[in-house]
């Protein structure tokens, strides 16, 4: 695996390789074709830029308002594969983007949120939903796009909550998107009749698997689906595929097929570096896409004669060409998941020393915050963990009467390998939330992330007071001190009430108020009985009736318990959903 370093300097040097090979592109084209030929490409690109930044635009700005929802929507409503491809549809159908439902599927996968197999359901939908774009676009609302576009641009000006201003965002990646789609048929109507154009696109109608690679090849450079579905329409709009309209469709229908292969590459992507499951959905997802590729290829004379039967404007045509072929490819997998799923095992089997759940913080993620909040949830769940064994361990110390400095050492020996590991886990962890912190976040998910900070924070205290608690029995030890069989039944009583509080916290990062009172009633209650036991202590070392040494060592075991139970408090009052 390369260093973190190695891959930032590698994709940074791939970017300025593109622009200059723009620049070169451009240069290059003056000198062969002229400056009209020039502007016309440059016009073309940045049509094409706008296009992209348009769909990016409305995706990323529909993805903050419907904020933490998709991730209730997507994680919950998958119990079966049906109803897993109709939240997949739906998700995709809500926030225009494919690549960001995959991405997030990936997420989920990696955090051990959701199953291989509901993760291939959801995808098959995703599929299916990323064609809505393309039927949006067949509408032609050119006209529209101006007016939207001042809207749009008066509400994010104008209005101070973020959430409007979102939808400010939305309009106006709406009005980029038409406005791109606009200029790239108007500056693509020059290149129609040239002799270079139209040698392209006959080899394209005579060689399928040329289109579907061109098709693959444009998605993986310009990283969208919708942005090679649009080009594909605008073509077609301006007739440079050809006169005769099924030759036409046959050379652009492979350019989908072809597309819909090469907008794995973003669940690809997200996936690498994860889990082995989380490479699984990705997998899943370039195999159902080639799949049904292979399929379509051999009938697509016959494929392409019934879309024309659809309707005769031939972006309508590629539109519906998208949306069919999608629609025929998910319901004919939906009662396949299993296989789909056996197969995927086959490529990536089981690992013997596979954990069955692995929580990887990736920033790739943080693009998708309901996902990154999601992994960083699981990530928390793991430092719940680890903590949850110190407190059986230390329970284990109190339990029995014959633990002698062999047993005490032992233990804080495992104390101080599980404070690493917990360290390891929070300092990623910390880094993580901070870096989703800084992103522009709706209201609800920036408390989410708030929340998590503070109980991240919350963890390292108490697993710092337990160590600090095994340390002091471990000194007691040392030194000879041991305590009566009394004194010790009454601090395992002690821990074990601290126990159940931690278990009530820790099965729920987001309490309700009717919980958190609850709880905080336990912490009060257990508290009151913690100052009484002190009290009474106090009252038997100033009266003579308690051993001295067993004193001090009581006393310090009492304020351990005191913090803790602080400490809890704290953490409880974190937990709620609302400051």
């Amino acid at each position: 695996m390369l260093d973190k370093n190695v891959r930032k300097n590698i994709k940074l040097s791939v970017k300025w390789g593109l622009f200059a090979a723009f620049i070169a592109g451009l240069v290059a084209l003056y000198y062969w074709a002229g400056s009209e030929a020039c502007r016309s490409f440059a016009v073309f690109s940045g049509s094409l830029g706008m296009f992209i930044y348009g769909m990016n635009l409305m995706s990323n700005s529909l993805q903050m308002i419907a904020g933490n929802r998709l991730k209730s929507v997507i994680s919950s409503l998958t119990r079966n594969p049906f109803a897993a491809m109709l939240t997949g549809l739906a998700v995709t159908a809500t926030i225009q983007s494919s690549s960001a439902t995959t991405v997030m599927v990936v997420g989920f996968v990696n955090a051990g949120l959701m199953t291989l197999k509901q993760a291939i359901g959801v995808i098959l939908g995703a599929n299916i939903g990323t064609t809505v774009t393309a039927q949006l676009i067949a509408f032609k609302l050119d006209d529209l796009a101006w007016p939207v576009l001042a809207i749009g641009s008066a509400m994010v000006m104008v209005c101070k909550s973020r959430k409007n201003r979102s939808w400010g965002e939305v309009l106006l990646g709406f009005a980029f998107l038409f406005i791109g789609m606009k200029l790239m048929g108007d500056t693509l109507k020059v290149y129609r009749e040239h002799e270079t154009f139209k040698h392209i696109f006959v080899n394209l109608s005579q060689n399928r698997l040329l289109g579907v690679f061109a098709g693959l090849l444009v998605t993986f450079v310009i990283q969208s689906s919708s942005a090679t579905v649009g080009l594909t329409m605008s073509l077609m709009g301006t007739g440079a595929f050809g006169e005769d309209p099924f030759l036409a469709l046959v050379a652009a229908v492979p350019i989908i097929l072809g597309d819909n292969i090469g907008t794995c590459i973003t669940a690809v992507l997200a996936s690498l570096g994860a889990s082995r499951n989380a490479r699984r959905a990705a997998l899943a997802h370039t195999m159902f896409n080639v799949f049904g590729t292979l399929i379509i290829l051999p009938v697509l004379d016959h494929y392409c004669r019934l879309i024309i039967l659809t309707s005769e404007e031939p972006m309508r045509q590629v539109a519906n060409a998208h949306t069919l072929f999608n629609v025929a490819n998910g319901l004919l997998f939906l009662p396949f998941i299993g296989f789909l799923q056996k197969t995927v095992l086959v490529v990536l089997p089981q690992s013997e020393d596979e954990p069955l759940t692995v929580t990887n913080l990736d920033k790739r993620f943080l693009a998708t915050p309901p996902v990154a909040i999601a992994q960083a949830e699981a990530q928390l769940k793991q430092a719940f963990e680890i903590i949850n064994k110190k407190f059986f361990k230390i329970n284990d110390l109190l339990k029995s009467a014959d633990n002698g400095l062999e047993e005490v050492a032992t233990a804080a020996t495992t104390m101080d390998s599980m404070r690493k590991q917990r360290d390891e886990i929070s300092q990623d962890l910390n880094r993580f939330l901070i870096a989703l912190a800084q992103k522009n976040l709706p209201e609800n998910l920036g408390k989410q992330v708030t929340r998590a900070i503070y109980l991240s924070k919350d963890l390292e205290i108490v697993s710092s007071q337990l160590e600090k608690f095994v340390s002091l029995l471990a000194e007691q030890t040392e030194n000879g001190r041991t305590l009566s069989d009394e004194a010790r039944e009454e601090l395992h009583l002690c821990m074990e009430r601290i126990m159940e509080i931690y278990g009530s916290l820790s099965a729920n990062l987001q309490l309700t108020e009717k919980e958190t009172k609850n709880i905080l009633h336990q912490i009060y209650s257990h508290s009151l009985l913690n100052r009484a036991a002190r009290t009474n202590l106090l009252h038997r070392i100033k009266t003579g009736q308690h051993d001295p040494l067993e004193s001090i060592i009581l006393l310090d075991s009492l304020r351990s318990v005191d913090s803790l139970l602080s400490s809890l408090k704290y953490f409880c009052e974190h937990s709620m959903y609302k400051f």
